[in-house]
């Protein structure tokens, strides 16, 4: 939303949109909108209390040494996430990632073709997003994922939003925005009982031809999803623990 109102120069500013969210003039989704944030002094500013991305390794030159950030992600299966994004892409016209060769394509074709996604989480973490995958790669995501990031799991939504705030200390902080503190219990609930972003589609059955073909094409973010769910259950409740 913010890269709406990006300008070229000064200043920064805190937009507010109709529903009263607030949101920062810089666009965080894409490499070239990263380095116009670090230019204009996005961390220095103190105006941003969360910021969302896929560019890790960009991003993090935002930061400094004197204000360095925190980075919590929330994982999600890479193949319900493939078939869950081919469905949104067919209808999602209100994203510059649309594009019109999905919209008659079926999700055999998809997941056979070039546009099914190719080990995503592992490219993103690596910095890689052209070219082979390898077994460096697979290790440099693991290592950057288990130093980097708080994980939280999709498929378990509400432990991971609750590990985040006992983590971060939302609950305790005052954003400013329009849910006031004392109300926001039931807007998280809300958030998990009906998402905003939720987009109904058909599921492929685990073993069968389509999830086959896309368990081909993803395999090395599937052994970073195991790692993970891993670093989930049987690591990071004690780094959570200790802050």
């Amino acid at each position: 939303i913010g890269a709406a109102y990006v300008k070229d120069t000064g200043p920064l500013e805190v937009i507010q949109v109709k529903n009263g969210n607030r949101y920062i003039n810089v666009d965080m989704s894409n490499p070239s909108g990263i380095t116009h944030a670090k230019e204009m002094g996005l961390s220095q500013s103190g105006l941003a209390n969360v910021v969302m991305t896929s560019w890790i390794d960009q991003t993090a030159l935002v930061f400094d040494e004197g204000l360095k950030g925190r980075c919590f992600t929330m994982m999600r299966h890479p193949i319900r996430r493939a078939v869950s994004m081919f469905y949104y892409l067919k209808d999602a016209t209100w994203e510059h990632t649309y594009s019109e060769v999905y919209k008659n394509m079926t999700i055999e074709e998809y997941a056979a073709g070039q546009y099914a996604e190719d080990n995503w989480m592992v490219r993103f973490l690596t910095n890689e997003m052209s070219g082979g995958v390898y077994e460096r790669h697979l290790d440099l995501a693991k290592q950057v994922l288990e130093s980097k990031c708080l994980v939280g799991l999709m498929e378990e939504f509400s432990p991971s939003f609750k590990r985040f705030n006992e983590y971060f200390g939302w609950s305790k902080t005052e954003f400013g925005g329009p849910v006031k503190m004392e109300n926001r219990g039931t807007c998280v609930a809300r958030v998990i009982g009906n998402p905003d972003n939720a987009h109904s589609h058909p599921t492929y059955e685990e073993g069968g031809e389509v999830w086959k073909m896309l368990m081909r094409k993803n395999q090395y973010d599937m052994i970073l999803y195991d790692h993970a769910v891993h670093l989930f259950h049987d690591v990071q409740q004690e780094l959570v623990r200790r802050t």
